[in-house]
């Protein structure tokens, strides 16, 4: 029962595959209450040692390779309130592809609410790779600040990330600026966008949003973006929204038009951390220990490092593959010419159709290198189908080193991680060191062992000698070689017992139930969020009801010649030459035509369709049969007409 639970089986489930391997209930020798029972007992047997037990596995880790991290802190009353670790392949991951660091918080992972953050970046696959987690028991400035700092100390080298991606927390952006004075401090521009529909009028957002985001995600520089965006906010009513003025302010931080020339591995966004989230969701829940949250957390994190060990084997990833491909649908023409750069348009070609978008190619004599306009080389680190398109009209057979970066190859975890901090080299496989003395002495062993195996006194010797080897080896004391740091915040102290964290409540777990009288004063002072007046919510909102209405008579054509009208429900069909005429089939096996109402036909067998325009001319169908009495009138034919 204990692998189910590990596997995060439910507990229904698990009674199912017991049942299938006893050969029934009736010889299960249990029924479900009494497994319930079981995982009752043993969680209230981990209460009050759960935090202790979580700092002695982290012990443990450590003991089986020094290249495991991990530190924790406790308050005045030695209670458990935070805690940050990383193996050796995080560390590693960290040293290739620590440039850019997506950091984001999940609730509702363990028993006690504390919250989860993990630190997240992308590989050479465009992979999602965790650098490092933490647990904190608040969302406060001097958490995120201690969070960091070990997050820092841990990695090798030191080394700050250049670019960290976050959400609009201030308590994160406070402790970003303290501990990472020289990062690029990026806000997830998803996040921002997904409010847009909360903060803005229903009204306005259905006709002005997806300018917006043309504006923000389309401008090449930050005055193009200035002058769109200042232009939208003239122009329409969105001038007086405070928080897209507060948006405004902070732009620098999250439109792409201000930060796309600093490498940021193609990431805008938190996303990755989210589907992460997601990820990790399916193996663990709120009811789970701290243990068993981290335990479980190594089991997904294997899961998503064996599909790199697959992508391997990809020689090709789909982004530049897509760009060359691309680059074909381009031309390249030369604007102008100085000493310093030469200028190119590079624009997309359609037959018959002139594209409204054209990307300035600078090829640059003096250092020879190529850059463009749209800036996904410095963003992403590919060449885009503009340079590629460049660099075919100049018959550039290879690409150049220069445009390929080494994180985006297969070669990119091939260098070795040195860290200073235990003055050895970071090994990807946390059994490594054991394994290869296992390995040699293994093999040494074995020659010894034919050798001795030849004649009796040879094995008699080699016994003897082997007796003498054990207890020799058995003497030798061992404990240097593990390396062990006794401090306080990466060790077990032998005198020092942590308590369980308290339950804390997170300022992202959920919203406080209201009673009914709440919910009655919120209601009665509440506004329209389409129109932004009270008196009315948006199921009858006057504003948005005029609006459908003029929707919908648009749907019908004012045109009398046209014969054609559609119904807002697709089951029916209208058709008149004047619009004043609207037929429909109660049954949609029937189908009516007529120029005046007192004349319908219709055709209980879908094989024939009956029209007429005067009552003297009713004209039956028959197989394949066509008749054309005036020339304003249908023709009869064997398929009816829909």
């Amino acid at each position: 029962m204990q692998q189910f639970s590990d596997a995060n089986i439910p507990t229904c489930q698990q009674v199912r595959l017991l049942e299938i391997d006893a050969g029934g209930p009736s010889s299960l020798g249990c029924v479900e209450k009494d497994i319930r029972n079981y995982q009752r007992d043993v969680r209230q047997e981990m209460m009050g040692h759960d935090a202790q037990t979580l700092i002695e596995y982290f012990t443990f880790e450590k003991e089986k390779n020094p290249n495991f991290v991990f530190y924790y802190e406790i308050d005045d009353e030695n209670k458990f309130v935070r805690c940050f670790w990383a193996d050796c392949d995080s560390r590693r991951s960290y040293a290739y592809f620590g440039d850019v660091v997506v950091f984001d918080t999940t609730y509702n992972t363990n028993r006690y609410s504390m919250v989860f953050g993990p630190f997240v970046g992308v590989n050479h696959h465009g992979q999602t790779v965790i650098f490092g987690c933490g647990l904190l028991s608040d969302e406060t400035t001097e958490s995120f600040v201690w969070l960091f700092t070990k997050f820092i100390e841990a990695m090798p080298n030191h080394a700050v990330p250049g670019v960290i991606i976050t959400d609009q927390d201030a308590a994160i952006a406070r402790a970003i600026s303290m501990v990472f004075p020289s990062t690029l401090h990026r806000f997830c521009m998803w996040h921002i966008l997904n409010k847009f529909s909360e903060k803005m009028n229903v009204v306005l957002y259905n006709d002005q949003y997806h300018r917006l985001v043309h504006i923000i995600k389309q401008s090449e520089s930050p005055a193009e973006f200035e002058q769109q965006w200042i232009e939208i906010m003239e122009t329409t009513e969105l001038g007086s929204n405070e928080w897209l003025s507060s948006l405004f302010e902070i732009r620098n931080r999250w439109v792409p038009a201000y930060v796309k020339h600093v490498f940021a591995a193609g990431m805008s966004s938190s996303q990755r951390s989210e589907s992460g989230h997601s990820f990790l969701k399916k193996y663990v829940d709120k009811k789970n220990s701290l243990t068993d949250f981290v335990t479980r957390f190594n089991r997904a994190l294997v899961h998503q490092r064996h599909e790199e060990l697959a992508a391997n084997h990809i020689d090709l990833t789909q982004t530049p593959k897509n760009e060359l491909v691309q680059s074909n649908s381009y031309i390249c023409s030369k604007r102008s010419s100085s000493d310093e750069a030469k200028v190119y348009a590079v624009q997309r070609f359609e037959p018959g159709r002139t594209s409204d978008r054209t990307r300035q190619v600078n090829y640059f004599s003096s250092t020879d290198y190529i850059s463009c306009s749209c800036r996904m080389f410095d963003f992403e680190g590919y060449p885009c189908r503009h340079m590629l398109c460049y660099m075919k009209k100049k018959q550039v057979m290879l690409l150049p080193k220069k445009y390929i970066l080494r994180r985006w190859t297969k070669n990119a975890k091939q260098a070795r991680v040195f860290d200073p901090t235990t003055g050895s080299y970071v090994h990807t496989d946390p059994g490594h060191s054991l394994m290869s003395r296992h390995s040699m002495l293994s093999y040494a062993a074995s020659d010894l062992v034919d050798e001795g195996s030849l004649t009796d006194a040879r094995s008699t010797f080699l016994l003897s000698e082997f007796q003498s080897l054990r207890i020799r080896v058995k003497d030798i004391d061992t404990g240097g070689d593990v390396g062990m740091s006794r401090n306080r915040n990466s060790s077990l102290e032998e005198t020092q017992v942590v308590c369980d964290p308290n339950p804390v409540r997170a300022k992202g777990c959920g919203k406080r139930l209201k009673s009914g009288k709440e919910k009655a004063l919120s209601q009665s002072n509440r506004q329209c969020r389409a129109c932004g007046t009270s008196g009315h919510d948006r199921r009858t909102c006057p504003t948005l009801q005029n609006r459908l209405d003029n929707t919908n008579q648009s749907q019908y054509s004012q045109d009398p010649s046209d014969q054609q009208y559609h119904a807002p429900d697709p089951q029916y069909a209208y058709h008149a030459r004047d619009p004043q005429y609207e037929y429909h089939a109660p049954d949609p096996q029937y189908e009516y035509h007529a120029l005046d109402p007192q004349y319908a036909y219709h055709s209980p067998d879908q094989q024939y369709a009956y029209h007429a325009l005067d009552p003297q001319y009713s004209i039956t169908g028959s197989n394949n049969a066509s008749y054309s009495l005036d020339p304003r009138e249908y023709d009869a034919r064997f398929n009816p007409r829909h």
